[in-house]
């Protein structure tokens, strides 16, 4: 075991000390991880020593070196940049099929002739290609003159294919979170100016009104400084309740009634309305994670809901199980809204609401009457479904 051990951290040793790692302009922590840990494992399956990644810039078109994997220290090629289809890697880069450059036969200005020398006889290069077009570019140096056989070809055009897609798809869900952080930071500007802001506003007319009546009516004065403080613990209450909206929250190491709980401690102290929690799960530490998760999210949306628009005096949690389900209730005595009209901002949330829920086969129910209230009713399996 312990000579296994070893063994591992040798080769770990070696594998990075032939690590050169380029520009990370271009790339990701994830995705250098992924390389990193790939290349030296095709490598030594296929039998070259040495390889090189260029990728393109998602903003410009322009390769870059992200990563030099080798026994030799130099780069293949000079320049850590190459603009696409404007130099011998820029062109390879735009073809579908991959392409071998012998060193013997020709020059290439734009090669480090030091890899000529240190033996290197030829550079065979896999563009990386995806969905979105040209991604980057798959370098290979060779000392042995042979021809690649026709399996290894078709093996390392699969692996630019394999690269490309993993990048693809990494860069595709950081736009996608990019966009979500976009979003929500333009429904928080919004509801700031909607409401705490313009609250604040009337806040300070009210103030200067109160200012110059003082000498003329002091009771109405008075009357005008009630209201204005008044207005200011709406705001401050307002803003409880985006923090409460806004901060993170995971169930970490705490089962789904421990977090529900946690859930309203922290609603009831940043709203000071009346809560009430009740319980009927006999084996909430059998439901599966994902789904007490979902759960946990959806009374979170739903709390956060009740704070900024419910105006509410009363709210009733109720957890509890079925022979199938596990059901999870949060209803209000606030003022409702019209489900046909409710806002963009509001709407959004439920429709969160209602996404997470449908990933693990649940469902979710929401019924808001004017001025009596809204119930939010979800339900999710109390087993795994495969």
């Amino acid at each position: 075991m312990q000579a296994n051990q070893q063994d591992f951290e040798e080769r770990e040793q070696l594998r990075r000390s032939r690590i050169r790692i380029g520009s990370n302009g271009v790339t990701t922590a994830f995705i250098l991880d992924y390389l990193e840990r790939m290349l030296p494992v095709f490598l030594d399956f296929l039998d070259f020593s040495d390889a090189e990644i260029y990728l393109k810039n998602e903003k410009s078109p322009v390769l870059m070196r992200v990563l030099h994997y080798g026994e030799s220290k130099e780069f293949f090629w000079r320049e850590e940049q190459y603009e696409l289809g404007k130099s011998t890697l820029g062109k390879i880069a735009q073809m579908v099929e991959p392409c071998m450059l012998d060193l013997t036969k020709e020059t290439f200005p734009e090669l480090n002739e030091k890899i000529i020398r240190a033996g290197f006889t030829t550079v065979y290069c896999f563009p990386i290609r995806a969905e979105s077009g040209v991604l980057g570019v798959l370098c290979l140096a060779d000392k042995k003159m042979r021809k690649m056989d026709e399996n290894v070809e078709d093996v390392l055009m699969e692996t630019a294919s394999v690269i490309g897609a993993v990048i693809f798809h990494e860069r595709q869900t950081l736009e996608s979170k990019r966009l979500i952080v976009m979003e929500e930071r333009e429904r928080i500007g919004m509801d700031l100016h909607d409401g705490i802001i313009q609250s604040l506003y009337g806040v300070g007319l009210s103030l200067q009104n109160a200012v110059i009546k003082l000498d003329e009516d002091e009771k109405e004065s008075e009357k005008q400084i009630e209201e204005a403080l008044s207005s200011i613990n709406d705001a401050i209450r307002d803003i409880r309740a985006y923090i409460l909206d806004l901060r993170p929250r995971q169930l970490r190491n705490q089962n789904l009634y421990l977090g529900i709980e946690s859930l309203v401690r922290e609603f009831r102290a940043n709203t000071l309305v009346e809560v009430e929690l009740e319980k009927d799960l006999k084996n909430v530490d059998t439901i599966p994670d994902e789904n007490s998760e979902i759960l946990f999210h959806i009374c979170q949306e739903a709390l956060a809901n009740v704070a900024k628009h419910a105006k509410a005096t009363k709210v009733n949690v109720r957890l509890w199980e079925t022979p199938q389900r596990v059901m999870l209730k949060v209803n209000d005595d606030g003022v409702g809204f019209d489900l046909a009209k409710i806002n963009q901002r509001l709407g959004h949330g439920l429709s969160n609401m209602n996404s997470r829920v449908e990933t693990v086969g649940g469902g979710i129910e929401i019924i808001s009457i004017r001025h009596q209230g809204t119930t939010v009713l979800a339900w999710v399996p109390n087993t795994a479904q495969y």
